[in-house]
């Protein structure tokens, strides 16, 4: 119980705000992510610093995603870390990345092993335009 507590303190994200902590930490400990009806199908920024790119393409992401009739959760946290977009019934999670590298892949994927897959995008190859943008995010999800 103390590395979950220790989690939680250290991932502390907006969308755990209204969950107790004892709560927060027996999910982790049940399920390995903290994602209920309280922060579920809710988009949430991970901070002020996150640029518009990561923005809409996370947004599009969760888009498609509920489309399909998926709970999704974004900027949710996981044994090991944050992941900042999870189809929680596949427990697929999907990783934005602005300038995507092979040590940050190898790094999350280490982090995120709990899950059954992590989907990498580069949100330098999403096009520019919202229409292109939300057709190669849902070609990604489908």
């Amino acid at each position: 119980m103390a590395r979950a507590a220790a989690r939680r303190e250290r991932y502390g994200i907006p969308s755990q705000k209204r969950m107790s902590h004892m709560r927060a930490a027996r999910m982790l400990e049940e399920r390995g992510a903290v994602c209920d009806a309280s922060n579920s199908n809710l988009l949430f920024m991970h901070n002020r610093n996150e640029g518009t790119k990561h923005w809409v393409v996370k947004a599009l992401l969760f888009k498609a995603l509920r489309e399909l009739g998926r709970t999704v959760g974004t900027e949710i946290e996981v044994r090991g870390g944050i992941v900042d977009v999870l189809d929680a019934d596949n427990l697929v999670g999907y990783e934005v990345e602005t300038e995507i590298s092979r040590s940050a892949v190898e790094r999350k994927c280490r982090r995120l092993w709990r899950l059954r897959d992590v989907v990498f995008v580069d949100a330098s190859k999403i096009p520019d335009g919202i229409a292109d943008a939300e057709c190669c995010v849902k070609a990604l999800v489908a």
